[in-house]
Parts: C-alpha cells; structure tokens; sequence
C-alpha cells in the first residue's frame, strides 16, 4: 500500500479512533487492545467519553505489527518484542545520524 503525501499530511493534522486504527492497519482491536496493553502503541489522547484516539505513529506500528505477524506468524509476546526491538534500532540509528552530523566535514567515515 503506497501512501501518498495528502495522507500524510491529514494523518499529522488528525487523531484515529480504534476503528479507523483498525480498518487504515487492518489488524483487529482485540490485537490493537492488546499491543496498547503492552506498551507497544500508545494513544496520543483520551476523551472524556474514555475513547482513545491514536496519531500516525500509532498507525505506523500498527502496520509494522501486522506486516510481522503476517509474515512471520508471530504470537503476542514476539510482536511486542519485536516492536520494542525495532524501535530501540531507529533510536540509535538516529543517535548516530545526530552524531555524524557533528563530525567535521572530512571526518566522516
């Protein structure tokens, strides 16, 4: 699924509810429920009616999550760590862009 800049755009301006996570994701809220309990998808608001709303980073692990339970088979306790897996990647590869970043020009490897 090939998501144009529009999307994008409209996903930063706009929070989800569980339903539209679970339809853009295509995962079901029983599993969605289950990755909020662990920690692994966190919603950026609770209304006062205790609705959750969710933001395009939710929804990108969300699909990451269904891309690793489809391909792999994975159970719950796998996906969760394998999320948590890949996030710690994308935290240091950016703690390495950060710090390449201030290595002179002719320094870098």
């Amino acid at each position: 699924m090939q998501i144009e800049a529009t999307e994008v755009i409209w996903l930063e301006q706009h929070e989800l509810s569980l339903p539209e996570l679970s339809e853009l994701s295509g995962l079901p809220k029983t599993l969605l429920e289950q990755l909020m309990d662990s920690g692994a998808i966190a919603p950026v608001a609770r209304r006062r009616d205790q609705e959750v709303r969710f933001g395009a980073a939710a929804l990108h692990v969300a699909r990451t999550a269904r891309r690793l339970q489809t391909d792999f088979e994975l159970d719950m306790d796998a996906l969760t760590l394998a999320l948590g897996l890949l996030d710690r990647i994308a935290e240091l590869e950016a703690q390495i862009q950060a710090l390449r970043a201030r290595l002179p020009q002719g320094a870098q490897p």
